[in-house]
C-alpha cells in the first residue's frame, strides 16, 4: 500500500507558499473563511439567536425546548461564508495539481493538453479511474498520483492515523460539496448536557432526561423532559437547558459521540487539505529543476529583450545612434531592482533586462537556500542530468565534502563553490572586505576540490536522483565562486586567483543571467571554460557576456566539415554567444528542443548504461543556441507533416547538424510510423552519415547521435522518441554501404528526403 508523504512541521506554510503560492493563497482564504464564520457565530448567539421555553403540564411532566430566531440573511451569510470556505479549498487542491503541471509539464509532456486539470475525489475505485482517464492529474509527478489514490475516501480504513484521517476529511469535503449544490444551508446543533430544573417546595423533581442532540431550526426542538411530584398549577418552575449550541452544517450530520463536532470535522478537512499541499511541495521539492526559479518574481523573455525604440524609457534617435555607433555598442542602465544593457545588435539597439537574482526559500538558512538556488537555476535553465550534487568522503577519522556541486557535461567540468553573506550587511569596507575574505577561501577550496577530482574518480548523484561514475581525471575543470550578498559592494576589482585552475567569481544573478541567457548547460560551461578567469569588476559578467557576443558576430566562421558540404548542406553562421535571450525568437521551438532532451534524459535505462548515455545527452546539447531556434521549427513542422501523411505511405522528414570539425554529429528525423523497418532506416541513415565523414576526419575520436521521432494516436503522449549513437569506424561492408548510399543519397521513390 503507498504512503502519503510525512512533511516535517517546520514553517509548513512558507514551504507550500514556496512552491505552490495560488494554492497557498486558496487555503489561506479557506481558513478566513472559517475565521468569519466563527466571529459571525459568536456575534449571533451574543444577539440571542436561540430563544429557549419551558412548559409544565399539569400532570407535572414538562419540557425545555429552544428554537433560533434569525436575524434577516445572516443564516444565508453563514451558508455563504462556508460555501466559500468549501470552494477555496477544493481550488487549494485544484490548484496543486495545476501549478504541478506547470511546474513538470516539460518533465512529464500532459497526453491532452487541453484538458482541465483538477484534483480527483470519488467514492469508488471505477470513479477514480474514470477520473484519472480525463487526463485530470496528467502532468504531474506520478508520487503526487500515488498520494492522492491512497488517500481517497473509498480506502479502506487501515489504521494508519493520519492518513485515515485525511481520507475522512476528503469524505467530508464531498458531502459538503454535494449539499451545498442541492441546496442545503447552516444551521445550528444543539448538544443538550446538564439541564436542570428547580421548584419551590413540596414540589419535587423526580427525573430530568436531557434529549438526544439534534439539529436546532427555527421550529421548537426539545432539549429535555422532566417529571415533578406534587406539582400545583401556578407552582414556579425554574429551568436552565445546559446546552451547547454550535453552529453546523447540518446535511448529513451524524455525530459518533460527543467529541464528534462541525468544528472538529472543519478543522479535519482544512487539515487534509494543508497536508495535501504540504506533501505536494516536499515531493517538488525533491525534483531539480521546478519551476519556482522561473516564476519568482522574475520577469518572462518578452519583458527581458526589448526593442529600444519601444521602450518606456523614450531613448531619442540621436541616443540610439550613439550607442549603435560607439566602439562595443553597449549602454549600462542601473536601477533600483534591475540592471538594464542597451545592446547594439544588426536588428537595431535593444535594451536587456537582467533581474536581481531570484528569492531565496524563507525556510531554509541563507547559506542552504543559496545553494538550492544555484542547483536549481542549473537545472531548471539548463539539465538537472548534468548537476551533480554535493558529495561527501571520509578522510581520515573525518569527512569533507567535495564542493558546493559539480556541472560535468562530456569531458567539460565546473567546480562550484557557494559563499552566503548571513546576518545584515555592515559598512561599505566591511562588506568589500567579506567579499575579498571569501574570494580567497573558495578559491583555495576549488583549487583543493580539483587536485581531489584529478586523483581518482568519483561517485555522485546527478539532478534525476541517478548516480553516476564521474571520470574526473579526465575531465578539464575549471571553479566558480558564486556569491549571494543582499547588497554586493559596487566597483568592487576582483583579485587574480592563484593556483593552476582557472576561477570565475560571479554574484548569483550572473549566475542565472547565464542559464537563462543560453538555456543549455554545455553552452554555459563552454562559457565559463572560455573566459577562463573573472570579469575586472564583481558583477560585471553581463557586460562581459555581450562584449565576447559582439566579437561572436563580426568574427569570421571558421571552417566547416567538408564531408557535410559535399553532401549539399548548407552552411550557417550563428554566433556561440547569442545577443538575444535563447528562445526570445521562437519560444516554441525552444520548448519543443527541450522536450525533446528531456525524452532522451527520461529514456529508461539501466544502471550500466547511465555513463554511456550521459554522453549521448551531452551531445545533444551541445547543439549551439543559435541552432535551437531552426531545430525546434524544423521538429514541430516535420510531425505536422508525416503525422498528415496518407494512409499505407512512410513519410520521412530528416535533417543533419554539425557544428564544426572534432563536433559531434546530429541527426533529427520524424517519420510517419514507428516499426522494425523504419527504426532499421533510421540507424542505416545515421550510420552512413557517420561514415561520410571518415572520408576527411579520423572516425576514432567521432560521434554521431540520432533521434527520431513517430506520432501516436493513442492519446498517451504526442510522439515516440527513439535514440540512436555510433562511435567511431563502423566498418560499413561494400554491400552495407552501396545499400545505404542507393537509399539515402540518391532520389529514389520512397526514399527519406533530408530537410
Amino acid at each position: 500500500m503507498r504512503r502519503a508523504v510525512s512533511v516535517p512541521a517546520v514553517r509548513v506554510g512558507a514551504v507550500i507558499r514556496e512552491h505552490y503560492p495560488r494554492a497557498w493563497q486558496h487555503l489561506h482564504d479557506a481558513q478566513q473563511a472559517k475565521r468569519a464564520m466563527a466571529s459571525l457565530w459568536s456575534t449571533l448567539l451574543q444577539g440571542g439567536l436561540v430563544e429557549e421555553n419551558v412548559v409544565t403540564y399539569a400532570d407535572g411532566s414538562g419540557v425545555i425546548s429552544a428554537w433560533l430566531a434569525w436575524p434577516a440573511g445572516t443564516q444565508a451569510e453563514l451558508t455563504e461564508l462556508f460555501r466559500s470556505c468549501v470552494q477555496e479549498l477544493w481550488a487549494c487542491l485544484d490548484a496543486l495539481v495545476a501549478e504541478s503541471v506547470e511546474a513538470f509539464s516539460v518533465l512529464h509532456r500532459p497526453r491532452r493538453p487541453g484538458r482541465p486539470r483538477f484534483f480527483p475525489v470519488a467514492d469508488s475505485p471505477d470513479g477514480f479511474r474514470a477520473l484519472l482517464a480525463e487526463s485530470c492529474m496528467d502532468g504531474t509527478l506520478r508520487s503526487h498520483v500515488a498520494m492522492v489514490e491512497d488517500c481517497q475516501p473509498f480506502q479502506k480504513q487501515d489504521g494508519t492515523e493520519v492518513i485515515d484521517r485525511i481520507r475522512r476529511g476528503l469524505a467530508y469535503l464531498l458531502e459538503w460539496d454535494t449539499a451545498l449544490d442541492a441546496g442545503a444551508v447552516m444551521g445550528a446543533w444543539a448538544t443538550p448536557v446538564e439541564p436542570q430544573v428547580r421548584t419551590p417546595a413540596p414540589c419535587v423533581v423526580e427525573s430530568l432526561q436531557a434529549a438526544a442532540p439534534g439539529a436546532l431550526a427555527e421550529e421548537e426542538h426539545v432539549l429535555a423532559h422532566y417529571q415533578l411530584s406534587s406539582y400545583q398549577t401556578g407552582c414556579a418552575v425554574e429551568a436552565q437547558a445546559g446546552t451547547y449550541v454550535d453552529l453546523c452544517f447540518t446535511e448529513g450530520f451524524d455525530p459518533v459521540d460527543g467529541e464528534d463536532t462541525f468544528d472538529g470535522r472543519l478543522a479535519l478537512v482544512i487539515e487534509a487539505v494543508t497536508r495535501f499541499a504540504a506533501s505536494f511541495a516536499w515531493l517538488s521539492s525533491q525534483v531539480s529543476g521546478s519551476r519556482h526559479v522561473l516564476t519568482a518574481g522574475r520577469a518572462d523573455t518578452a519583458d527581458t529583450w526589448i526593442e529600444a525604440t519601444r521602450s518606456s524609457r523614450y531613448w531619442s534617435a540621436e541616443e540610439l545612434a550613439a550607442l549603435a555607433s560607439s566602439d562595443l555598442g553597449l549602454g549600462r542602465v542601473q536601477g533600483t531592482h534591475t540592471l538594464t544593457l542597451m545592446v547594439s545588435t544588426p536588428s537595431g539597439v535593444y535594451e536587456r533586462v537582467i533581474p536581481h537574482a531570484t528569492p531565496l526559500r524563507h525556510h531554509d538558512r541563507r547559506g542552504t537556500a543559496a545553494e538550492m538556488a544555484v542547483k536549481d537555476a542549473a537545472a531548471t535553465w539548463g539539465l538537472p542530468d548534468f548537476v551533480m550534487a554535493p558529495s561527501v568522503e571520509r578522510k581520515g577519522r573525518g569527512v569533507r565534502e567535495i564542493s558546493d556541486g559539480l556541472l560535468v557535461v562530456g569531458d567539460r567540468g565546473v567546480v562550484v563553490q557557494i559563499k552566503a553573506r548571513e546576518g545584515e550587511p555592515g559598512t561599505r569596507e566591511r562588506e568589500r572586505s567579506w567579499v575579498l575574505k571569501q574570494l580567497t577561501a573558495a578559491g583555495k577550496q576549488v583549487q583543493g576540490t580539483v587536485r581531489r577530482l584529478k586523483g581518482q574518480g568519483v561517485q555522485m548523484v546527478n539532478g534525476r536522483g541517478r548516480s553516476l561514475s564521474i571520470d574526473s581525471p579526465a575531465i578539464d575543470w575549471v571553479g566558480v565562486i558564486i556569491l549571494e550578498h543582499p547588497d554586493p559592494p559596487q566597483g568592487l576589482a576582483v583579485p587574480a586567483q592563484d593556483g593552476s585552475t582557472p576561477v570565475i567569481a560571479l554574484l548569483r544573478r550572473d549566475w542565472e543571467f547565464l542559464f537563462n541567457q543560453l538555456r543549455s548547460t554545455h553552452a554555459v560551461v563552454g562559457y565559463l571554460h572560455r573566459v577562463g578567469a573573472s570579469a575586472p569588476v564583481l558583477g560585471g559578467e553581463p557586460e562581459r557576456y555581450y562584449e565576447l557576443a559582439a566579437a561572436d558576430a563580426e568574427a569570421v566562421p571558421g571552417d566547416l566539415d567538408q564531408s557535410w558540404t559535399q553532401r549539399g548542406g548548407q552552411p550557417r553562421s550563428v554566433p556561440l554567444l547569442p545577443a538575444a535571450p535563447a528562445g526570445s525568437d521562437d519560444d516554441e521551438a525552444h520548448t519543443m528542443v527541450r522536450i525533446m532532451l528531456e525524452d532522451v534524459a527520461t529514456s529508461p535505462s539501466g544502471p550500466a548504461e547511465r555513463e554511456a548515455w550521459q554522453q549521448v545527452l551531452a551531445s545533444l546539447d551541445s547543439l549551439p543556441v543559435g541552432y535551437r531556434t531552426e531545430l525546434g521549427r524544423f521538429l514541430l513542422d516535420a510531425l505536422d507533416t508525416v503525422t498528415g501523411a496518407e494512409q499505407g505511405t512512410t513519410a520521412w522528414r530528416m535533417r543533419t547538424f554539425v557544428a564544426g570539425p572534432g563536433w559531434d554529429q546530429l541527426g533529427f528525423a520524424a517519420c510517419s510510423a514507428l516499426t522494425d523497418h523504419t527504426r532499421s532506416a533510421f540507424s542505416a541513415w545515421l550510420q552512413l552519415r557517420h561514415h561520410e565523414r571518415g572520408e576527411y576526419s579520423d572516425l576514432a575520436g567521432l560521434r554521431s547521435v540520432g533521434v527520431l521521432l513517430t506520432p501516436r494516436a493513442d492519446g498517451y503522449r504526442d510522439w515516440d522518441t527513439t535514440v540512436v549513437a555510433v562511435n567511431g569506424d563502423l566498418k560499413l561492408t561494400d554491400e552495407e554501404l552501396h545499400t545505404y548510399q542507393n537509399l539515402f543519397n540518391r532520389p529514389a521513390r520512397g526514399a527519406p528526403p533530408e530537410g
